[in-house]
């Protein structure tokens, strides 16, 4: 893994690249569906949730979650739709470094997420 990082490359040896729902110290994997309530005490910033609350309820999303446990910080947000594919990001933290970063990460969870798609749909 080359993140630019060695603590996100670290992190992500570690525990890998979430794609079922769950959490552990640097990411956070939330199943939600267009129009879902519990956004409201999630925190997440407002391109986000207008994105969720606009979307028919029959649309199911996930939103990716990275944190720098180091630091006690996020790192980035994803929202991601049915075939894997991120149509929102958020990169929390503003300097080069960790912007080069979370579009590596980013990168790495769109790969991941469009492949656990398409075994769900070939399944």
């Amino acid at each position: 893994m080359n993140t630019g990082l060695k603590t996100v490359d670290n992190l992500i040896g570690q525990y890998g690249i979430r794609v079922q729902e769950g959490k552990d110290p640097s990411q956070a994997l939330t199943a939600l569906r267009g129009g879902d309530m519990r956004i409201n005490a999630m925190r997440l910033p407002y391109c986000i949730v207008q994105k969720i609350m606009g979307l028919p309820a029959h649309r199911m999303l996930k939103l990716h979650q990275w944190y720098l446990p180091h630091k006690k910080a996020k790192l980035a947000a994803f929202l991601i739709d049915e075939k894997g594919g991120i149509i929102e990001q958020v990169y929390y933290q503003r300097d080069a470094k960790h912007v080069h970063a979370c579009r590596k990460v980013q990168e790495i969870v769109e790969v991941a997420q469009r492949q656990a798609s398409m075994k769900d749909v070939a399944a």
